[in-house]
This record gives structure tokens, C-alpha cells and sequence, in this order.
């Protein structure tokens, strides 16, 4: 029987994959000595068409006696991969043949460093090119294809043939309406099929019609007369009567008792208007249909088999003109309940544990959803407990009663099947406990087609395989007892990744400068760099070495992660170097060396614990206030942390959530048998809440308190250590960490021993299902200690700046794949006034700096990716 699978030498393209899938070996299926030969052929095949003309390929077949396995290595020398040569166009091209061979892109540079490597890929692409060429010029039927590769050996090139025949030109128009050609292309399928027929012009006739029914012309009518050809051209003429642009004004709902009307509607694709998502409405007849096929789903899901759906379309509703209503009339019919419901074919002791998992009962709607839901756990049960062959049946019969049905299920278990053995192959350098330790299923078990599976995916969880293939050995065989197999290819270990980007924010002045102490718009560039060795020692773990670079930070961190810590996968661990100097709170330069271990516990899906272990030393270096005034600020800390976090993640999408909670609370204490000089213990915890309510509107809340109280040491919190916030995640009527106490002589951030801070937020659709927009207030600081809090909203003096800062503002959010780009404007009438000065340190240490009154500017702006809670 096929066992592993092995491909060594080959150069990608052709990739893994794609070799693997020509030799047609399936795991566990019956091996046939000819079938080497055939595979051996395949793989010649593929790698000539990716430019491997003198690769050789060998197979060698191992044979386990015991196990009856074939584990098969196929060793590759691919050789020299050809290259392109001119190529031979052939037919009657119009366009001169240098354009042709131009848009292939088959040479490098334009031809200056010569001619592109042979891929298949690069073929096609090649082909597809030429065709756009084209259909640039609306050739829409030119035929563009390969006729051949004329191999060279003696200089390792291939020359295409092209046959070329531009075929005559196809115009699409339109009249009675405006419609862009980009879009057009889109709606009329002869641009993607590339032909003119009577089907497809329907079909985009179809299309036009929907697309201005979209957009409020609801009462579009589009038709097509027979194209118009000529030797060299063939046009097609949509004609639009589009009937006026319509609002949709409502959309009603009449004869439902058994749902409410709610549950309905939050299920239909139309909405009545709605300033300014849809200004116009969201309906089309397809729309219309589609929302009247759910409605009956519905129903028919809760036993109403012969519900009847009716609507009736009104225009110049209420006597306005060009206002749209439709109407909905739901004709529910009797429901149909199950009267009783029988299980046969297993035995009587068996149907007390199958019936919680059945969702139909006596007295229950009948619907052929739930008895699909029936089914699939009838049969996975089975599949669970070796009967890896059980079949299900239904079967109604009218009760006694008007509709009324008896419900009978018949299972056929057929025989069950045992684990004979657990078989692993293809392990390179991954330790074979590894493996073993997250497969369940044990010699002399029932085969479990579930514990196969989840054992699978554990084994891909580890991050680490690059395939986990998984069969029984010969699965249509009538054997009681067969081996399970996993057959898994590792991974790559090192990966690299390089990046470059740029920040751009009220980032501050230089180092050396005390102006602007509150930042100015600066620009940040930044690169980063990172090298990872996965599969560590063969024992799954992960080394890896991330580094980031830019004006106003650089760092360097190596990790040491542990994934299904102690083979549990609830449990991780993560071992952490760090050297950072980091600027970004322009105070001072923060010079950071620190050690941490974490062990992370994933109680649930929702609920996570981490336990945390910290040392660090953190000096600081241009220190924008008197050092000789507060000698302790500048003097370097030792800090020892012991630290617990517990998080509660309900939230439905954690990039944009619309309902659902998450709650945080990070607790440590820095204690002086762990090394540190100053012992204090510090405490942070946020709340934050969504409420979605009204076609897509949420309400978002968040509110974080955090406090630091020293215990013993030195007598004051090291500038590292304290709470520094403000900025586009907390409170936005500042910059990045410029709220809270102030230097009162330069007037830079000093930190603080307490914070509270409340962000409210109402998220509403602006425009269309991917432009939102954003309504904030937010209100808070950071207090020099808890008992410097205070409710006021305003300012006493120059040298007050424990009071709660409010702003408001509005944001937009415009929706991505990897989260909302956010754009926020706020404006602060409470912004913090203090003491600056203008000048160098060495002016400010010599007495001649100049002293100003400098402000916060009431108005923020800031831009980032997600949600800013």
C-alpha cells in the first residue's frame, strides 16, 4: 500500500504540490509496481513544462514486510532550466510582432538582460497577456494560442509558436443611460466569455437592468436588438429606458404571527431608504425574489411546507411621485409538528444515548433541516465509534391528527472497525513523541473518523508541517482491524521577513530641542527585519529574532515560544529577550534591557490566563527636564515583576466587533527578592462593551482605571514604569502618550501613578456596506496618584493637570479584509495649558532658555488600522 511520498532535488516551479499531485499515489490506496513507472512519467511531464528538459528522475520503492507499506522516493536532478527565444507568430496578427512578443513578457528588462526562464506559469501568463492585448481593441474574439515549443538543446532555449487570429471587433454600447466602460465589461459576460451569443447578451441584459435597479431606477427596462455585423466589426446596442430614478420608501410586512416582524427583516437583503447609507434604497427584483425565496426557507425550516409568499409592488406611494413601496403578504398555512419520533436499527440501549443529540421530537416543527442536523450527528456518532460504514434513512407517515406526521429514522451501523496500529512517516527532524502525543487514537480502539481528524489538526496547529496527510490503509477492504496512517512533510524551517514603512504623527521635536513639548507632525521612517527557525530542536518550538528600526525607536527582541506547552494545547510558553531605546515618550530616551517569561492557559474560547515572570533595566538618557533638580528620575532602575493577566474575549469580530464584551485585567507587583529597586505594585483594568441595534448601528464603550502604589524602595515610581496614555487608542484629544503630569518647567510628560479613562462610540453605515462612520467621546487622564483625581472638566491653572480632558469627534472607518482603516478628527475644549520654554538642554542647564506658555492643540487628528477599541 502507498505510504510516504518523497520528492528530493526538485528546483520550484514545479512546486511540492503540484509533483505530488502528478504522481497520482494516494495514501493508504493499493500499490502497483507499474504505477512507478507511470508516476516517474508524470513528473518528467511536469517538469518539461516548467523548462526542465534534461532533468532525470529515479524511484526507489522501500517495502515494510510487516506493515505491507511502500514508502516511494523520487530523486530529482532537474539540470538547467531553459530559457525563452524568439518566438514564432504565426497567422495574421495586425499588430507588428515585436508588440507581440513585448506583451508576453517573456524578456527580461526588455529584452537588455536577455530572455526569462521557462515556466509553465510563465506560459500561460504569457498567452493571457497577448490576449488583453487585444481585447484592448475590443478584438474580443482573438484567438490567441500555443501551438508548440520548439526545444533547442544546444543552447537550452524554447521557441513558442503563437498562432494569432484577431477575429472581427465587438463594440458593447448603450444608450438611454450612463454607464462607465469599466463597469459595463463587468455586467455583459461576452467581455469574460469572449464570444457573442443570445444567451449571454440576455444575461447581461439582465445584469444592466439589476445594476440600475440598484441604484434606484427600479423601474429600468433594458432590451437588445440582433447585433449589427460587418466584416470586421460586430455591435451590440443595449437600449435603457430607465423610467426615472425611484426612492424606495417602505417596505411592509403583513400576515406573519408565528415569527415576529424583527426576525424577518433582519433576514431581507432590501432597505427602505435611509440617509445616508442608501439614499435612494437598497431593491431590484432579483433582490426582491431572492428575499421572498429566504421568507420561505424560514418557514419551511419551522414545518409551514406549503407557506405562499405574495408582494405587491407600489409606485408613487401615498401619491408622491417616484416613491417606491413594496408589500409582503405571508400566507404561513398550518404547521406541520412531528407527532413521535422513532429510532430502528440499533439496539434499544443504544436509543436513550442518541436522543439528546436529535433536535427533532414529538410536538417539534417538522423541518428538513433539522433532520439533516439528525442525521449528521447520528452518523458522526457512529463514524466516532469505528462504524465507519453507518448508513441513515428517514421516512414520514401521517399521524392520527391533521397535520401531524410520524418521523421514523432507520440507522444500519454495519460492522465496526479497530485501530490495528498508529503509522507515522515522512518525519525529517521532528521527534516522534511530538507526533504521538497529539494523535488519540490507540492500537485496539474503534476508529474514530473524529479523534482522526482533531488529531490532525493538532498536528497542523503546531505550525510547523507543511502537509498532514491522513488515510486508512486500504479503506475499502473488508479487514476488521486497519492501520491508520499519517503521513506528514515538515515545513520550511528559517523564514524571513523584511519590511518598510514610515510614521506619520505628532511625533515630537529632536532629542536636543525643548520645543514643542506637546509634538509637532514629524515623519518617522521605519524598517524591520526578522529571522525565525521553526521546529526547533525537532520539538516544535519556535526561535526567532525580530528587529525594527526608525528615528524615534529601535529594538531587538529574540523569542523563544513553546506552543501545547507539556503537550497541552491550552497551554504555551513564551521566553522573551528584549533591547529597546525607544523616544516615543519625549521626555527622555528610554534605553530597556528585559527578560520575561510567560505562561499562557487558554481556559476557553472566550476566557485566557497568563502568568508572567519581568526583569528589566531601563536607563534614561536626554532628559528633557533638571536631572540636578530630581537626581532619582535620571538614575537607572532594576525592575522584577511578577505579573497575572486575565482576559475575557466575547466580542463577535475582534477587528470591528458589533456585540459582545471584553474585559482585561493585568495585575503585578515588582518586589525587591526579584531585584527591584523600587517595589510597587500596579494594577490596569478595561472594560469594553458593543451593542448593536438598528440595521448595523453599534454602541461602543470602553473604560480602563489603572493605578501604581509604591510599597518600599526608592521613594519614587521610575519614569519607565509609570502610566503614560493619550493618542488614537485611549484618549484622543492628545497625542501619543502626551496626557497627564507635565515637567512644570519644560513642560514634558512625566507619567502617572493613576489613570481613568472613558471612550464612547457610535458606529453607524455612512455609505453603502463598506464606508461607516464614527461619533466618539472620550474623557480622562493620568493623574499624578489616585488620590489627585477629580471630576472637573476644566484647567485651574498652568500647573493643574488632574482634571478629566474631554473631547468629542467624529471618524470614518472604511472596511478592509485585515480590519477598518481609521481616519478620527477630535476636538478638545478643555486642552491642557502649561510652561515651556523654548531652546536647547544646554540652554535650559545654562538658565537662558526662554519660557513660554505652550497648549495642547484642540484639534487631533489621527489615522490607523481597527477600531480604537
Amino acid at each position: 500500500f502507498v505510504g510516504h511520498v518523497a520528492l528530493y532535488g526538485f528546483k520550484s516551479p514545479p512546486n511540492a504540490g503540484q509533483l505530488y499531485g502528478a504522481t497520482k499515489l494516494h495514501l493508504g490506496a493499493p500499490f502497483l509496481e507499474s504505477e512507478k513507472g507511470q508516476a516517474l512519467a508524470s513528473i518528467r511531464h511536469v517538469l518539461a513544462a516548467n523548462g526542465f528538459y534534461h532533468a532525470s528522475v529515479d524511484a526507489e520503492v522501500q517495502y515494510d514486510p510487516r506493515t505491507q507499506q511502500s514508502d516511494i522516493a523520487f530523486d530529482i536532478h532537474p539540470g538547467k532550466r531553459a530559457r525563452f527565444e524568439m518566438p514564432a507568430i504565426i497567422g495574421h496578427p495586425e499588430y507588428p510582432v515585436q508588440n507581440i512578443v513585448d506583451a508576453t513578457h517573456w524578456k527580461r528588462l526588455y529584452g537588455l538582460l536577455g530572455w526569462q526562464e521557462v515556466t509553465e506559469s510563465r506560459i500561460r501568463e504569457g498567452l493571457d497577456n497577448v490576449r488583453k492585448l487585444y481585447q484592448k481593441r475590443d478584438l474580443l474574439r482573438a484567438r490567441v494560442a500555443l501551438l508548440g515549443l520548439q526545444y533547442h538543446g544546444d543552447s537550452n532555449t524554447v521557441a513558442p509558436s503563437i498562432s494569432v487570429q484577431p477575429g472581427p471587433k465587438i463594440l458593447v454600447r448603450i444608450t438611454g443611460a450612463h454607464i462607465a466602460s469599466g463597469q459595463l465589461k463587468q455586467l455583459v459576460p461576452v467581455f469574460q466569455e469572449l464570444s457573442v451569443d443570445r444567451d449571454l447578451l440576455i444575461e447581461g441584459q439582465r445584469n444592466i437592468e439589476q445594476y440600475l435597479q440598484s441604484r434606484g431606477y427600479f423601474s429600468a427596462a433594458v432590451s437588445f436588438g440582433e447585433p449589427l455585423t460587418t466584416e470586421r466589426t460586430t455591435t451590440v446596442t443595449y437600449r435603457v429606458d430607465s423610467g426615472g430614478r425611484h426612492k424606495f420608501v417602505l417596505l411592509g410586512i403583513t400576515g406573519s404571527t408565528y415569527f415576529p416582524e424583527s426576525t424577518i427583516r433582519e433576514r431581507l437583503y432590501e432597505v427602505p431608504a435611509e440617509f445616508p447609507r442608501f439614499p435612494y434604497g437598497r431593491f431590484s427584483t432579483l433582490y426582491l425574489q431572492q428575499d421572498i425565496q429566504t421568507i420561505k426557507n424560514l418557514y419551511a425550516s419551522n414545518g409551514f411546507r406549503n407557506a405562499n409568499i405574495t408582494y405587491r409592488i407600489q409606485d408613487d406611494f401615498q401619491g408622491v411621485r417616484d416613491h417606491l413601496a413594496v408589500f409582503i403578504h405571508i400566507d404561513e398555512g398550518p404547521q406541520t409538528l412531528v407527532s413521535s419520533l422513532s429510532i430502528e436499527g440499533v439496539p434499544t440501549e443504544e436509543i436513550a444515548a442518541l436522543r439528546p443529540m436529535l433536535a427533532a421530537a414529538a410536538g417539534q416543527p417538522l423541518s428538513d433541516i433539522t433532520i439533516a442536523s439528525d442525521r449528521d450527528n447520528l452518523l458522526n456518532y457512529y463514524y466516532g465509534r469505528g462504524y465507519l460504514n453507518a448508513s441513515f434513512e428517514y421516512s414520514t407517515e401521517p399521524a392520527n391528527k391533521p397535520y401531524r406526521v410520524m418521523l421514523r429514522y432507520l440507522l444500519r451501523p454495519g460492522p465496526r472497525k479497530y485501530v490495528r496500529d498508529v503509522l507515522i512517516s515522512g518525519l525529517q527532524t521532528t521527534r516522534r513523541k511530538l507526533v504521538l502525543d497529539r494523535i488519540e487514537l490507540r492500537k485496539g480502539e474503534p476508529i474514530s473518523l473524529a479523534e482522526e481528524t482533531d488529531s490532525q489538526r493538532r498536528l497542523y496547529d503546531l505550525g510547523i508541517f507543511a502537509r498532514v496527510n491522513t488515510a486508512l490503509q486500504n479503506p475499502d477492504g473488508d479487514e476488521d482491524s486497519k492501520y491508520v496512517l499519517y503521513d506528514i512533510d515538515e515545513a520550511k524551517h528559517y523564514s524571513i521577513n523584511v519590511g518598510a514603512g514610515a510614521q506619520i504623527a505628532r511625533i515630537g521635536g529632536s532629542v536636543t530641542t525643548l520645543d514643542n513639548p506637546a509634538g509637532t507632525t514629524g515623519f518617522s521612517p521605519r524598517v524591520a527585519f526578522g529571522i525565525t527557525r521553526d521546529n526547533f530542536l525537532g520539538l516544535g518550538q519556535m526561535v526567532g529574532l525580530q528587529t525594527a528600526a526608525s528615528t524615534i525607536e529601535q529594538h531587538a527582541t529574540l523569542t523563544y515560544f513553546i506552543p501545547q506547552f507539556v503537550s497541552n494545547e491550552k497551554l504555551s510558553l513564551t521566553t522573551t529577550m528584549l533591547i529597546s531605546n525607544s523616544n516615543d515618550v519625549r521626555t527622555f530616551t528610554a534605553h530597556r534591557r528585559e527578560i520575561s517569561v510567560q505562561l499562557g492557559n487558554r481556559l476557553s474560547r472566550a476566557y485566557t490566563i497568563q502568568y508572567r515572570l519581568v526583569f528589566r533595566n531601563v536607563t534614561e538618557s536626554n532628559l528633557k527636564i533638571n536631572q540636578l533638580l530630581v537626581p532619582l528620575l535620571s538614575q537607572p532602575e532594576s525592575v522584577g515583576l511578577a505579573e497575572f493577566s486575565f482576559i475575557q474575549d466575547k466580542r463577535d469580530d475582534p477587528t470591528d466587533a458589533h456585540r459582545g464584551i471584553y474585559t482585561s485585567a493585568d495585575i503585578g507587583y515588582a518586589a525587591g527578592f526579584l531585584g527591584s529597586q523600587t517595589e510597587f505594585g500596579r494594577m490596569l483594568l478595561r472594560n469594553s462593551t458593543y451593542h448593536g441595534f438598528h440595521h448595523d448601528f453599534v454602541l461602543a464603550r470602553s473604560t480602563q482605571f489603572g493605578v501604581i502604589a509604591r510599597t518600599g524602595g526608592r521613594p519614587s515610581i521610575p519614569l519607565a514604569e509609570r502610566l503614560y496614555s493619550g493618542g488614537s487608542t485611549s484618549i484622543r484629544a492628545f497625542p501619543d502618550f502626551q496626557a497627564g503630569p507635565r515637567d512644570l518647567v519644560t513642560g514634558f510628560p512625566l507619567g502617572g501613578n493613576a489613570l481613568l479613562i472613558n471612550n464612547t462610540e457610535l458606529r453607524f453605515p455612512l455609505y453603502g456596506d463598506n464606508l461607516n462612520g464614527v461619533l466618539f467621546h472620550d474623557a480622562g487622564n493620568v493623574y499624578g496618584s489616585i488620590t489627585d483625581f477629580s471630576p472637573r472638566f476644566r484647567q485651574t491653572n498652568l500647573q493643574d493637570f488632574n482634571y478629566m480632558v474631554q473631547d468629542v469627534g467624529f471618524g470614518i472607518r472604511y472596511r478592509t479584509p485585515i480590519g477598518p482603516v481609521r481616519v478620527d478628527l477630535s476636538f478638545s475644549p478643555d486642552a491642557p495649558r502649561f510652561f515651556g520654554l523654548k531652546g536647547t538642554l544646554q540652554q535650559y542647564l545654562n538658565g537662558t532658555a526662554i519660557s513660554t506658555v505652550q497648549k495642547i492643540n484642540a484639534f487631533q487628528f489621527h489615522i490607523s488600522l481597527g477600531q480604537a477599541f
